[in-house]
């Protein structure tokens, strides 16, 4: 091959050679960055493919997936620290209660107002502490195991079997709910939430907050409980 003055081949190219060697190499081109950003700059005739126009749609769309994988994860951050906070401060105030009266009221009304939930019964088999009590309750021995089985926990669809055994009249409106097993100084128990929402609890939900919230009530009733 022979070069002319400027240095460059005066042999005319083989296209042919190239058509093959790419098809043989596809990534070459993305691979080398310089070549890929001159080729994207250049405006595509009739008949030629623009591999730059298509190389920016594929950006552009990977970018908008990201953009949106982004806004999902800030949205879902920002929704755990705002139950975080409410669970905190449902439990400082269920702290400052000095009566198991006291914390039984502060459970039908603030606890369930900073949850959003409609009902919440903390129920403690062969035991019933109050006589007139709204959320701590007792049960017949048995009845968490005819709850819960051998799980600990359970979220989901309410059960209308057991629903108003758990709920009261509220079990007739209540959709979904989140059960944890409880130990009251060797009595079996259980917290259960339950809300009109169908979606308010879904089996696969995090639950580190509602065992957080279920132990911490726990060891209020039992403290209060062991003082009578």
């Amino acid at each position: 091959m022979t070069e002319n003055a400027e240095g460059m081949p005066a042999d005319p190219l083989d296209t042919d050679r190239v058509r093959d060697f790419l098809l043989s190499n596809p990534d070459f081109v993305r691979e080398d960055a310089e070549l890929f950003a001159l080729l994207a700059q250049r405006d595509a005739g009739d008949g030629v493919i623009d591999l730059g126009a298509a190389a920016r749609g594929k950006l552009l769309a990977e970018l908008r997936q990201l953009k949106s994988l982004n806004a999902s994860i800030v949205e879902t951050a920002r929704a755990n620290l705002a139950t975080q906070s409410q669970i905190h401060m449902a439990v400082l105030a269920l702290l400052e209660t000095d009566s198991l009266t006291a914390l039984d009221r502060k459970i039908s009304s603030r606890l369930t107002g900073a949850l959003g939930v409609d009902v919440c019964r903390v129920l403690i088999e062969g035991h019933a502490p109050l006589p007139a009590g709204e959320s701590i309750l007792g049960a017949a021995e048995g009845f968490v195991g005819e709850v819960l089985g051998n799980k600990v926990e359970r979220l989901g669809p309410v059960n209308p079997a057991i629903a108003h055994a758990l709920y009261g009249q509220q079990g007739a409106r209540v959709k979904s709910e989140a059960i944890v097993r409880l130990d009251f100084n060797g009595h079996d128990g259980l917290m259960a939430l339950a809300a009109r929402d169908p979606a308010m609890f879904e089996a696969g939900q995090g639950t580190e907050l509602l065992n957080f919230l279920a132990r911490s009530v726990e060891r209020m009733v039992t403290r209060w409980l062991h003082a009578s």
